[in-house]
């Protein structure tokens, strides 16, 4: 079905049923104010042993780019595609947006090598909560203890997007996967920086809102262009949307809800042409040329 989830008819899963029985962040919030909860507390309740879990998960996302960060040669593949990670750190020294733009190349080139990766949201979209993860625990120093919560909270927004529209491009477009990244991992670094619900939230908001549209063009079907270049631009947009939140909520209050992107991005994914949407038979993919030896 894309997006990780697996159906065969008159069979259940069990892994398909939702853990939160909040259907959308607007019941979310009704639930937080009336126990007098924060986002994390939502998750513990109800997933109370999933910290655990979730410290491997931060310890692969940095294994995924420290081992990208060390590694050269081709990537696999027709298209003959060069690493670049190494590269790019190298060369980003001084210059913190580039090289946090080298992480989520380094993720991707792992994903795109078939090494081991994680699947947050996707794994066309797996360097941007990657990225996130190694700034914090190896640049910021923080506990991997402490953003595998920031990543429990990431992922309650990653749950509503996925229960109320996809994560899947071959549904929904990149949008629903880097958009989806960028949304997460707003709240992750919005909730880890001390941000409050509504700086939280907007933040993540607004990481959705500007990939809307976003189409899923991988050039012969590998996630390597634009994919891997797509995912670099995402983790920069986690920054700048988390910094504009911080600052207009100063100032105003927002007046799109993180259920309204949601709904938008949904349909606007229904909406876009079916060659827009991981077929390879249009976008980039169509017009990409070899390039003459």
């Amino acid at each position: 079905m894309g997006g990780g989830s697996i159906q065969v008819l008159e069979k259940h899963f069990d892994f398909n049923d939702e853990v939160y029985p909040e259907k959308n962040f607007n019941e979310i919030k009704t639930v937080l104010e009336k126990k007098q909860w924060d986002l994390l507390d939502y998750v513990l309740f109800y997933e109370p042993n999933i910290l655990s879990y979730l410290k491997e998960v931060i310890l692969a996302e940095v294994h995924s780019v420290s081992n990208g960060l060390r590694s050269e040669g081709l990537l696999p593949g027709n298209l003959k595609l060069a690493r670049s990670a190494k590269d790019l750190f190298e060369l980003a020294k001084g210059d913190e947006r580039l090289q946090i733009m080298s992480y989520a190349y380094a993720a991707n080139e792992e994903n795109a090598s078939m090494k081991t990766v994680v699947t947050a949201p996707t794994l066309g979209a797996c360097g941007i909560i990657a990225a996130l993860s190694y700034y914090l625990v190896v640049d910021q120093g923080y506990p991997v203890s402490t953003v595998a919560k920031a990543l429990a909270v990431g992922g309650v927004f990653g749950n509503v997007i996925k229960q109320n529209a996809t994560i899947s491009g071959a549904v929904g477009g990149c949008q629903a996967e880097v958009g989806s990244a960028v949304s997460m991992a707003c709240a992750m670094l919005a909730w880890i920086r001390k941000e409050n619900l509504e700086v939280i939230e907007s933040a993540a908001e607004i990481g959705m809102e500007h990939h809307l549209g976003l189409t899923c063009d991988p050039v012969q079907g590998y996630v390597m262009i634009p994919c891997i270049e797509r995912n670099s631009q995402g983790i920069v947009r986690v920054f700048d949307s988390v910094h504009l939140a911080t600052t207009l909520r100063k100032i105003k209050k927002g007046r799109i809800d993180f259920d309204t992107i949601v709904e938008t991005m949904n349909e606007t994914g229904r909406v876009m042409a079916v060659q827009l949407r991981e077929t390879s038979e249009g976008g980039l993919a169509k017009f990409y040329k070899e390039p003459e030896c």
